[in-house]
């Protein structure tokens, strides 16, 4: 089997990218809006960079994650402890990339979306980010264990080279070697 190893690469470098950005977003927003807003505002533009990802890997509509972005950038503005906000965020995306974007078995799913979020979520309380700077290595570390769905569900690469037309030179060239070597 052939594990495609695009989608982790590409999870791990927006997580990168993501993680350096966060900082400087945080602080830009802020000057325009309260601290606590702006912390929230900036988790959910990563975020949301992350589910229009997904939705082109899926091959789904960018309206499908529509409402769920609405949902959770009202919350940004309502609420008062970022810990429900950052929770109800793991939710979200949960729901849009096992929902919308890779729709599979109930039970694999729930279970890895389970894991995946609550490790994650468990790692940066564990880490205690206290400044941006701090948050934004968090942020990378989030995206780090978010890249281990694409090795549970290992068959979504598989699924998009079964998808692409075979070769016909590499077709021509297998069945010339079956020949040549059976020949004697």
């Amino acid at each position: 089997m052939k594990i495609s190893r695009r989608p982790m690469l590409t999870t791990i470098i927006y997580g990168l990218l993501a993680g350096m950005a966060f900082m400087p977003m945080v602080m830009v927003t802020s000057s325009i809006i309260h601290w606590t807003a702006a912390f929230r505002l900036t988790i959910w533009f990563v975020l949301a960079g992350y589910l229009v990802i997904l939705t082109r890997w899926g091959k789904v509509s960018l309206l499908s994650i529509f409402f769920p972005l609405l949902l959770l950038l009202l919350l940004v503005f309502w609420g008062d402890t970022n810990s429900a906000f950052l929770f109800l965020a793991l939710g979200v995306l949960s729901w849009a990339r096992s929902g919308i974007c890779f729709q599979g078995s109930l039970l694999k799913t729930l279970v890895t979306e389970v894991a995946l979020s609550l490790g994650a979520g468990t790692l940066v309380v564990f880490f205690a980010p206290h400044s941006t700077i701090t948050w934004g290595v968090a942020v990378w570390m989030f995206f780090l264990v978010q890249s281990v769905y694409f090795v549970v569900f290992e068959d979504f690469g598989n699924k998009q080279e079964e998808r692409a037309a075979p070769d016909p030179f590499h077709q021509a060239r297998t069945q010339a070697e079956r020949i040549l070597s059976t020949s004697p």
